[in-house]
């Protein structure tokens, strides 16, 4: 079996200590995967990444096109970027650059404030740390709960599951089905979780009060699982208020985000 890497999409030296740390983490805790370090430029190949002993790819050309050839390329699982809200649009940590740029990456792209987690995602943590995911009517959603079990497995995270309340027949009948499939998943692999209802009215699906933002503000955690917003189905009040994923990346608690895009061809891990 060909190794699987976790690729650390690193974009300059002050933000690559906090990715390199998370990448670290994460590979080992994943069945001991590979650790990749990358870097993309328009200009130049990033030739000290060698100075971090690790694998490395430096090449030239646009993240976005070689983010998208991760799983194939170089059979990654997991991405792992750094954001910066301070940073110019030039650069990939940019909340709205980051966006562009994974627009079309095939799988789980974990993003970390390279600010607050300097040590690395898991070195501020005492015990088990926290996880949370929205489930909602959207059938991605069991995306989201297959890499929830893996961090509950190889991490020993302890999960919170929150639903939003809805009043349409249709849609509450779409995410029972999503919560049924918690039901039979998880507990033949001893995974544990909370549920909690969300009061998140229909009206607030898309905007800057989704029901992402509102359990990550009622609920705190340490990581937080979340869908980017599908541009099949974009809100006008996006374009007003900013997508709902781009205020996660964005929120004042610095919360590390595992993020999946919506789309048919996802890769996921399946140990």
């Amino acid at each position: 079996m060909k190794d699987q890497f976790v690729v650390a999409c690193i974009d300059n030296r002050e933000t690559a200590t906090a990715v390199i740390a998370t990448a670290q983490h994460f590979a080992e805790r994943l069945r001991h995967k590979q650790l990749m370090l990358m870097n993309v430029s328009k200009s130049e190949k990033a030739e000290w990444l060698k100075d971090y002993g690790i694998p490395y790819v430096a090449m030239k050309g646009d993240w976005a096109t070689a983010i998208e050839g991760l799983p194939t390329a170089f059979n990654a699982i997991l991405a792992v970027t750094a954001v910066d809200t301070t940073a110019s649009r030039s650069s990939i940590t940019n909340p709205r650059t980051l966006l562009h740029a994974f627009r079309n990456c095939k799988i789980a792209y974990l993003v970390v404030d390279s600010g607050k987690w300097k040590k690395g995602y898991m070195a501020s943590i005492n015990g088990k740390p926290s996880a949370l995911l929205t489930v909602d009517f959207h059938r991605e959603s069991k995306e989201k709960l297959i890499w929830a079990s893996y961090l509950a497995r190889f991490l020993d995270a302890e999960l919170t599951i929150a639903t939003p309340q809805y009043r349409d027949a249709g849609l509450r009948n779409l995410q029972d089905n999503n919560i049924r499939y918690i039901d039979k998943v998880f507990p033949p692999l001893g995974i544990n979780y909370k549920l909690t209802a969300l009061n998140t009215p229909n009206s607030t699906l898309h905007t800057k009060n989704s029901p992402d933002l509102q359990a990550l503000d009622s609920l705190q955690p340490d990581l937080m699982i979340a869908l980017t917003t599908d541009p099949r189905a974009t809100d006008p009040l996006d374009w007003l208020f900013g997508t709902p994923d781009r205020h996660l990346l964005t929120h004042p608690s610095h919360t590390p985000l595992l993020l999946l895009n919506p789309r048919d061809d996802l890769y996921v891990l399946c140990d």
